[in-house]
């Protein structure tokens, strides 16, 4: 009987040392269950943190620090819309930045700001660089502001004329008071010898036609 009470006991503690106590067993399942998933190691080492983020809504009209009311093309702006007035058109499009600074540097921006209609003929900023050498520098001098005004009134129509209503041979007397004379030739619009570029921007008080020359230079 010694025997074999002795055998049982020796069995009985090699299962017990080959299973670990319960309290053993409970932490090893723990250990299984909070251990990473091998897969998601791998996902999280596909994020580089160098590559610039983007959170939600940045970049986007709506999105906190995006004022959609700047039309400025030097704060934001960039696009010329209905809703916007003439001058914040003028202000949003790249290609007539030049026009920009003559507006402001002639105080006509009040002006086309006003309720209108008017209809602008606005020269893109290569019309303003073809002009002579020296002459744009000259015009936008404090002492030549007023030259400058008388131009720039020349390129303003009242009434809001879309380009189906610039008819070959029409006359158009600008606010400056000079006479401008429409051609057309074939499906170009030309308004004192200066192509019609791109027509019919509309704004809140009127139209944009963007043209290749600035008119009325000479005195």
């Amino acid at each position: 009987m010694r025997k074999i009470a002795y055998t049982l006991a020796i069995c009985c503690s090699a299962a017990l040392v080959s299973c670990g106590t319960g309290d053993e067993n409970a932490a090893n399942e723990m250990q299984e269950e909070t251990r990473p998933n091998p897969g998601a190691e791998d996902a999280a080492g596909m994020t580089n943190p160098n590559t610039p983020g983007k959170q939600a809504g940045e970049g986007e009209m709506g999105g906190e620090g995006v004022d959609a009311t700047m039309t400025d093309s030097r704060i934001g702006g960039s696009e010329m819309m209905p809703t916007q007035k003439i001058v914040e058109n003028v202000f949003s499009n790249n290609d007539l930045s030049v026009l920009s600074g003559a507006l402001r540097q002639a105080g006509l921006v009040d002006a086309l700001n006003a309720t209108g209609p008017y209809t602008l003929f606005a020269p893109q900023n290569e019309a303003f660089e073809a002009l002579p050498e020296g002459v744009l520098e000259d015009l936008m001098q404090d002492k030549n502001k007023k030259r400058l005004t008388e131009i720039l009134n020349n390129h303003v129509v009242a009434g809001k004329l879309a380009a189906a209503e610039l008819t070959d041979g029409a006359m158009l007397k600008t606010l400056g008071g000079v006479q401008l004379t429409v051609t057309k030739k074939g499906n170009d619009v030309m308004v004192n010898g200066a192509k019609v570029v791109q027509a019919d921007a509309a704004s809140q008080n009127g139209v944009i036609h963007i043209i290749e020359k600035v008119l009325v230079t000479e005195k």
